[in-house]
């Protein structure tokens, strides 16, 4: 009676080399397995198995605002009172106002 020879589990492998923090020269040396032979299988496995592990880091809700086509005001509350102004001022011209104010 001939024994057969059982095919490696080649995914299962190359979890281990992982896990193992070894090189993969120094992990195929220990166990036996031909660093050729290994890369081989990574690279068809890599090919075959194109799906890519992501891990979500932060998750950010998304939250839609109306945007009303009216026109934009800017307001700044004083001592003296409320100040508006339209969103077109230009952006000198409301620091010199603020400065005014201090």
């Amino acid at each position: 009676m001939s024994k057969t020879k059982s095919k490696p589990d080649w995914p299962n492998i190359f979890k281990h080399q992982k896990e193992s923090g070894l090189s993969i020269s120094d992990f195929c040396s220990i166990n036996k397995i031909s660093t050729s032979s290994f890369y081989l299988r990574k690279q068809k496995f890599a090919a075959k198995n194109s799906f890519v592990e992501a891990t979500v880091i932060r998750h950010v809700s998304e939250q839609v605002t109306k945007i009303s086509s009216e026109r934009q005001v800017i307001t700044l509350a004083t001592h003296a009172g409320d100040l508006s102004f339209p969103e077109s001022i230009s952006s000198d011209f409301l620091v010199s106002v603020i400065k005014g104010l201090l």
